[in-house]
């Protein structure tokens, strides 16, 4: 059983305050892709927001990551989620004062990628510094469990609440969400860094993260394959609302089962870390076989979702792209944080998560373009091929190596 970081009061403390957050950032997901379809009931608008939400990390991803290191991750931790607390609050007034249209909705949607640019470096160094070194793995199957659990239940809640309450009540509650998480940030204390009597200057800093990972071949794989997966696996799950309303015209309630669906098969992947895998192995290879079958289950899914006009199979088919992504992803980030020193985190784990996001941006803005164009079934298809077809270029490339991964869980 993976769940020893729980031992730590600390941690105690964290993991409840993030529950919350976790679940108020999920219903905030489905009101955000909810609004940028009914705007305007475009394909490529709804992969546009998707991106722009996303393409922050990508651009100040690295950034973020060194000032993590340089500063006090507690008061990080403060400023990231005050200023996401502030967004949301921003949204629920131009929806109550009739202003929400195209601009400002693109100007929301970055406005939130770059607090989160900033938050993932913090919450990817402060989780681990809250426990023993050889509790990490433990705090990293904890933090996919609890994600993914309320990826299973508040889609499907925040479907129902548009439905029932309307977007501006569910704003309002997803406001509260956050209220929690501010309040726990107050009693934690991080372990100290090691100390060192001259910080490296900024770039050399961030280089520093950047020769870390090249300087090790199994994490350049784990950079790569994260990089294709990515932009299949997981930019398909951010243009849902394009299957929910444009394919099936299943509306809020299709839109919140797809996405409950998809947290069903991410859950069950963090349970099996959770509590089938020991701390230790977590990570054994990007690509070992059992994952190539889990990846190349993905990339089928994928094919199966743009094709199929059946509602129970477009279920199943995001449910096995949960579980693929979560499966690939939670292994990842075990194999790169098992070994890093604490004052490296944020640099070398800001790189992972530009890559992963940066390839579910790139991913979900190149689907919902391209389905504009050329319709879904086509471009699901394309997308399939040329991901299986990078897939047994990685393997090819390295036949002799046990590898495992994919993007943040």
């Amino acid at each position: 059983m993976n769940l020893i970081a729980l031992r730590s009061r600390q941690f105690q403390l964290y993991f409840a305050g993030a529950v919350a957050a976790v679940n108020g950032m999920w219903i905030l997901r489905i009101v955000i892709g909810w609004l940028s379809w009914k705007i305007t009931g475009s394909a490529s608008f709804v992969g546009t927001i998707a991106a722009v939400s996303l393409i922050p990390t990508v651009v100040f991803g690295p950034f973020f990551g060194v000032l993590v290191d340089r500063s006090n991750v507690l008061r990080a931790a403060f400023v990231t989620n005050i200023s996401m607390t502030a967004c949301v609050a921003a949204l629920l007034l131009l929806e109550v004062n009739d202003l929400l249209g195209r601009t400002a909705l693109l100007a929301i949607a970055f406005a939130m990628g770059t607090i989160t640019a900033g938050h993932h470096p913090v919450r990817l160094s402060l989780g681990p510094r809250l426990v023993k070194p050889e509790y990490v793995g433990s705090v990293i199957a904890l933090a996919a469990l609890n994600f993914n659990l309320a990826r299973l239940l508040s889609p499907a809640l925040g479907g129902v609440l548009i439905d029932r309450l309307g977007i501006t009540a569910t704003t309002a509650l997803i406001l509260g969400a956050f209220v929690p998480n501010l309040l726990v940030l107050s009693r934690l204390t991080p372990r100290a860094k090691r100390h060192q009597a001259e910080p490296e200057r900024f770039f050399q800093a961030m280089a520093g993260g950047a020769r870390y990972l090249w300087q090790r071949a199994e994490l350049r794989l784990v950079i790569l394959a994260t990089a294709v997966f990515s932009v299949a696996l997981r930019g398909v799950l951010d243009v849902l609302p394009i299957f929910a309303d444009g394919v099936f015209g299943h509306e809020a309630i299709g839109l919140g089962e797809l996405g409950s669906a998809v947290g069903a098969g991410a859950l069950s992947a963090a349970l099996i870390k959770a509590f089938w895998m020991a701390p230790a192995s977590q990570s054994k290879g990007a690509l070992s076989p059992s994952n190539r079958i889990v990846a190349f289950a993905g990339i089928g899914a994928l094919a199966l979702l743009g094709t199929t006009d059946i509602w129970a199979l477009a279920l199943a088919s995001v449910a096995v792209l949960g579980f693929a992504g979560t499966h690939l992803g939670v292994g990842m980030q075990a194999q790169i944080q098992s070994e890093l020193p604490d004052d490296m985190r944020g640099r070398v784990m800001s790189i992972w998560i530009v890559v992963g996001l940066g390839g579910s941006a790139l991913g979900a803005f190149g689907i919902g373009l391209f389905s504009d164009h050329f319709g879904m079934p086509v471009t699901a298809s394309v997308f399939a091929i040329a991901s299986a077809l990078a897939v047994a270029a990685i393997i090819a490339a390295n036949p002799h190596k046990k590898t495992e991964g994919t993007g943040p869980p």
